[in-house]
């Protein structure tokens, strides 16, 4: 029997601290606290990292101005951060227009400036929150969906001015000289007088 044996016996395991002997039963060594521990801490950090990009892309999408226009600027939209019209301009062109020719134009004007939104919103995301973040992916998908692309625009017709020009192109043309009137006919002439010279008496 060596010394070991006559301490603590044959086969008697060193004595452990109360504490190890709990974390032991509890099946967690002082290793996996230490890694639960630094995930927590990275959670949290990530947590807070993510949340200031959120809050940089939300100041950014407060700040969405988009205007476009229609009829040769004659009509202009413009819209905020939530798509909806914030201001409404025209020019003194909508004078020839008609009461629904002016509507036609100023909803034509609001889907524009509304189709250019979801793009506007993405390129926010990829800047502030990265385009890999499923939140900011539904808020593009919801984008795009709400504001699709505007119809096309009809063919613009040509300026009045160029239309008048085309119609007084005629009338510059410098008038024709009268007809000079026939001489006098003569007494001594034979002639029939007014009848015809196919028909004989």
């Amino acid at each position: 029997m060596g010394p070991a044996d006559t301490e603590y016996g044959a086969g008697v395991e060193p004595v452990r601290s109360p504490g190890r002997l709990q974390e032991e039963r509890k099946g967690v060594s002082v290793a996996d606290l230490s890694d639960i521990e630094r995930m927590v801490g990275d959670w949290e950090r990530n947590a807070v990292e993510r949340s200031q990009r959120f809050q940089a892309m939300q100041h950014e999408v407060e700040q969405i101005s988009i205007t476009e226009s229609v009829a040769n600027g004659a009509v202009s939209v413009t819209v905020g951060n939530n798509g909806i019209p914030t201001d409404v301009r025209m020019t003194d062109a909508v004078r020839g227009m008609s009461p629904d020719e002016i509507a036609a134009n100023v909803l034509k004007a609001m889907q524009k400036a509304q189709s250019k939104y979801p793009q506007v919103i993405q390129e926010i995301v990829a800047g502030t929150v990265g385009e890999s973040d499923s939140a900011a992916q539904h808020i593009v998908r919801t984008a795009a969906e709400n504001f699709p692309e505007a119809p096309p625009e009809d063919p613009e017709p040509p300026a009045p001015g160029r239309q008048l020009r085309i119609e007084n192109e005629a009338d510059d043309e410098p008038p024709r000289p009268p007809r000079r009137p026939a001489p006098p006919r003569r007494d001594d002439d034979d002639d029939f007088g007014d009848q015809s010279f196919l028909r004989r008496d």
